[in-house]
């Protein structure tokens, strides 16, 4: 790899700044190569770099070498903006704004202390709202709705449980990917942690998740909290919960 391919690795985990599990990276800018830009031992105000064809790629404010304020990454044209991510003294914090090549508005995602934390809103070319995602501190929560391009909401999924002696069988009222099914207590009773210490993982029979209440559940319990995490067909994470008697 050259210096100008590492540098553009760099300015892609710096602008994206998130987990490939909430962007893909290869949405947010084309393998073109930047041009030198000067560099200070501190950066400090209005950075700007360019690709070698001279179109201007990105606009980054620093104050004292952190990020602050609002940097622009552009689509290849050089004029549209493609990401808008607000930072305050190196974190991002604030609502960023990412556009199809048309200008249109793609998604609007808040983030708090560098964390995404508030809802992501996702829409169609036409500018109707696609999906609606809460998080909070980084994890998705309860509450994901999507919707049709007419606008017409699609149905939300539930867990379902079919009882068969001790054992409880857990599942979706609709198919969804890569399922995990976990018992125990969200993140202020909506945002899942998956290695939290009050959540545990259940196991899994030939793909089918359950509970054996004689192994998970002391016989003074009278019920038990349920979520389950997975991805819908348009891609976004799910988070859900139910509580079952035992």
């Amino acid at each position: 790899m050259n210096k100008n391919q590492i540098l553009l690795a760099l300015v892609i985990l710096s602008f994206v700044g998130m987990s490939a599990v909430y962007l893909d990276v290869s949405e947010i800018i084309s393998s073109e190569i930047l041009g030198a830009t000067p560099e200070s031992n501190v950066k400090h105000g209005e950075v700007r770099q360019y690709t070698k064809s001279n179109k201007l790629k990105t606009i980054v404010n620093y104050d004292h070498g952190q990020k602050h304020g609002t940097s622009y990454l552009f689509h290849n044209d050089g004029e549209t903006i493609l990401l808008a991510m607000p930072y305050e003294n190196g974190e991002r914090e604030g609502v960023s704004k990412k556009y199809f090549e048309s200008g249109q508005l793609y998604a609007a995602t808040s983030y708090h202390e560098d964390k995404l934390h508030g809802p992501r809103k996702l829409y169609y070319s036409t500018g109707q709202l696609k999906a609606e995602i809460p998080y909070g501190y980084g994890f998705p929560g309860i509450g994901t709705r999507e919707f049709l391009i007419d606008g017409k909401e699609k149905e939300a999924l539930t867990i379902t449980t079919r009882t068969d002696g001790s054992i409880i069988w857990l599942d979706t009222s609709e198919p969804c990917d890569d399922q995990r099914f976990y018992i125990g207590q969200l993140i202020d009773e909506n945002f899942l942690d998956p290695v939290n210490e009050n959540v545990r993982l259940l196991v899994e029979n030939d793909n089918q998740f359950f509970i054996d209440t004689k192994v998970y559940t002391p016989s003074y319990l009278k019920y038990q909290d349920v979520i389950c995490h997975c991805e819908s067909s348009q891609g976004n994470p799910i988070v859900l919960k139910t509580r079952i008697s035992l």
